[in-house]
């Protein structure tokens, strides 16, 4: 009912080709393709998740489908707190040591998992809570890059660059699914629940290992928070600055493009045909068989890891290796 009474002056409709020309000139300044650059490795470094925790939850925790539920309200909940505690108290506090506290709170909490592997205290309303307090980190990253946004828009162009970034930054999550899984090939004793439910010595020392460095991965994404302007002033100076790159215009839009087909692609046939080719490998699945490779889920990895590092080291570390500007600590807050 509301929106049968907006009432908006009509105003002539500009011509595709000259709008899309004009959206192509703001993507290729380095104000905007940093950003969804910044996004898009953040996300997928961070995004990795440790693949054997929730088998191991329902044998080592019991963790019922009920808890589950409850868990995933609380965490939607934790979400909109979140939210409004940024909003009142951190609009102008840095976006970067948002960030990076952030992260730092969600490894303290995920570094807690250590007492239900090695068995000093395993209850399933522990884990809720750790877990549900880790979301609140995705609200800070979520709300930093999308914030860089609102600044980098220019008048007229601010819902199709929204869309650009949201896109580009939600698209990668079957990339993390992939890493995720993939991972557990260097774990066989994780890969199924009916051995990690033995719960013997080694199963708990892979565990300990896999988690660890699904730990160090998810801190490795903060690597990339020099790509993140500090505020709203430093964004805006960057703007200003004029700066603009056809080639990495191009390397932001092609790098969403094609992750947001793989994303389609998985979403698609997972949905579709989820009992054929749901588990594959290369569809971030655990795998169909005992005898699927690994070798193309792995390429893929390994492809995702050398974007990923890649990418950031070239823009935030290499200006400093040829001297063109100074390491310090300041860049990450």
């Amino acid at each position: 009912p509301l929106y049968l009474r907006l009432k908006e002056d009509k105003s002539k409709a500009e011509p595709r080709l000259e709008f899309m020309g004009k959206f192509w000139k703001q993507i290729k300044r380095r104000a905007c393709w940093q950003i969804i650059l910044y996004g898009m490795v953040s996300h997928i470094t961070f995004g990795v998740s440790n693949a054997a925790k929730m088998p191991a939850n329902y044998v080592w925790l019991n963790l019922h489908t009920f808890q589950h539920q409850v868990m995933i309200i609380f965490e939607k909940f934790v979400f909109f707190v979140g939210l409004n505690l940024v909003r009142k108290y951190a609009l102008n506090v840095s976006w970067r040591k948002q960030v990076l506290y952030g992260s730092c709170l969600v490894l303290m909490f995920s570094s807690m998992y250590f007492i239900i592997i090695f068995d000093i205290w395993r209850n399933a309303w522990f884990y809720i809570f750790t877990d549900v307090s880790a979301l609140f980190m995705y609200t800070l990253n979520f709300l930093a890059s999308h914030a860089a946004m609102v600044e980098v828009a220019e008048p007229g162009y601010e819902a199709i660059t929204y869309s650009m970034i949201t896109t580009a930054t939600n698209a990668v999550s079957p990339l993390s699914a992939v890493i995720s899984y993939q991972l557990l090939a260097f774990f066989p004793t994780l890969n199924e629940q009916e051995s990690i439910a033995t719960d013997t010595p080694q199963v708990r020392r892979d565990f300990a290992c896999l988690h660890f460095l699904v730990i160090v991965l998810n801190l490795s994404s903060l690597l990339a928070l020099p790509l993140l302007p500090r505020q709203k002033k430093e964004t805006r100076e960057l703007v200003v600055k004029g700066e603009t790159s056809t080639f990495w215009g191009a390397y932001a839009m092609g790098s969403a493009f094609i992750f947001l087909c793989y994303s389609t692609c998985v979403t698609f046939v997972t949905v579709k045909y989820h009992d054929v080719y749901g588990c594959m490998k290369i569809l971030g699945g655990g795998g169909c068989s005992a005898d699927e490779s690994s070798a193309t889920a792995l390429l893929l990895v390994s492809a995702i890891l050398l974007y990923c590092y890649g990418t950031n080291f070239y823009l935030s570390f290499w200006p400093i290796l040829k001297g063109e500007r100074r390491f310090s600590w300041g860049m990450f807050t």
